[in-house]
C-alpha cells in the first residue's frame, strides 16, 4: 500500500530535484556549446542594459553600453563618475527567473494558472530588474560610494520581496490548499 504524501512533503519531493537540476544546469550553461555560440547570456545582459538605458534616456540622461570581457557595462555619460554598472551573471536575473518558475510550478494548482502566472511573474521581475539596473547606473554616475550597499542590500531586498509577494499572491488566489 502506497502512503500519500502530505502537501508540504509532496511540494518538497518535486521542488528539491527540480531546483537542484536548475542550479546544476545554470552552473553548466557557460560550458554548453549552444549557449556559448549564440552568446545567450551576453545577449540577455545587453538587452537588460539597453532597456535600463532607455528608461534613463526618458529622464534626459545620455547613456552608453560597453562590452568588457563577459560583462556588459551600462553608463551615464557626461557625469563625474564613469565606472558604470557591470551586468553579468547573476545580475541579469536569469537565475532568479528559474527559481521563481520552479517554485510556482511545484505549487498545487491548475496547470492553466501556472502557465499564465509564471511568464507574467518573470516579466514583472524583469521589469523590476530593468528599474534596478537603471537606478544603479544612476547611482554609479552620481555617488558610487553608495553603489555596493544599494546593489547588495537595497535592491536584493526589493527583488526578493517582490518574488515572495508574487508567490504569496499565487498561493492565495490559485492554489488548491
Amino acid at each position: 500500500m502506497i502512503k500519500k504524501l502530505n502537501p508540504s512533503a509532496n511540494f518538497l519531493a518535486i521542488f528539491i530535484p527540480l531546483i537542484t537540476g536548475w542550479f546544476v544546469f545554470y552552473h553548466l550553461i557557460y560550458e554548453i556549446p549552444l549557449f556559448q555560440e549564440n552568446d545567450f547570456i551576453e545577449s540577455f545582459s545587453i538587452t537588460l542594459a539597453s532597456q535600463a538605458n532607455i528608461l534613463l534616456e526618458l529622464f534626459g540622461f545620455k547613456t552608453s553600453i560597453e562590452i568588457q570581457g563577459d560583462m556588459v557595462v551600462s553608463k551615464i555619460l557626461d557625469y563625474e563618475f564613469q565606472h558604470g554598472v557591470w551586468i553579468g551573471e547573476p545580475c541579469n536575473g536569469i537565475k532568479i527567473f528559474g527559481v521563481f518558475g520552479i517554485f510556482t510550478f511545484c505549487l498545487k494548482s491548475r496547470w492553466f494558472f501556472k502557465l499564465i502566472f509564471i511568464p507574467i511573474g518573470i516579466f514583472i521581475l524583469h521589469l523590476l530588474n530593468v528599474m534596478r539596473v537603471a537606478s544603479l547606473t544612476y547611482i554609479a554616475a552620481v555617488n558610487p560610494k553608495i553603489l555596493d550597499f544599494n546593489h547588495n542590500i537595497t535592491f536584493q531586498i526589493i527583488i526578493y520581496s517582490a518574488m515572495l509577494l508574487l508567490w504569496l499572491f499565487f498561493i492565495k488566489k490559485f492554489t488548491n490548499s
